[in-house]
């Protein structure tokens, strides 16, 4: 059953070494503790690298997304996630289910557009977790001048490095 709406993209504000393990094919799922269960797949993960960095690097396809307890997510996803049991269970303390977000296609900006451009030129402050993206940012996101060269739609690897 469709519903004729197109898949909503969304902004994921995640720590530098989490970012960067995205973009170079290391980390596949990434994790929350709320996020859209329904409707998500197929949407466009826009990857905003927290401080010290402070800007978009990258974005992925968002493949899947699976709540669950949280003992079924970490024998499920925990290295695919690339994080330590001991900060698994303190960013999901508290809580019966997380949020597992299977990502494919990681691709790094050859252009990282900063904070201060968000706030100037789009109105956007970086969320503490995620939100909703206009589809005119993302569709600049995926214009061919701002993307690394030397990838491929069906590479594994993210193209290298994000550029320091």
């Amino acid at each position: 059953m469709s519903t004729g709406t197109k898949p909503r993209s969304v902004l994921f504000s995640i720590k530098p070494a989490y970012a960067n393990k995205i973009l170079e094919g290391l980390k596949t799922v990434e994790l929350r503790r709320r996020f859209p269960e329904v409707g998500m797949a197929g949407s466009t993960a826009v990857i905003y690298c927290t401080s010290p960095v402070r800007a978009i690097i990258g974005s992925a396809e968002i493949k899947e997304v699976r709540k669950l307890p949280l003992s079924r997510l970490w024998r499920s996803h925990g290295r695919a996630a690339c994080i330590a049991r001991d900060d698994f269970n303190e960013y999901f303390s508290g809580q019966a289910h997380g949020f597992a977000i299977i990502l494919t296609g990681a691709k790094t900006l050859r252009s990282r557009l900063t904070a201060s451009d968000l706030a100037t030129r789009y109105g956007i402050v970086p969320p503490q977790s995620y939100r909703y993206l206009a589809e005119d940012l993302v569709a600049l996101l995926h214009d061919g001048r701002l993307q690394a060269p030397g990838r491929h739609k069906h590479s594994d690897r993210a193209g290298g490095p994000p550029a320091r």
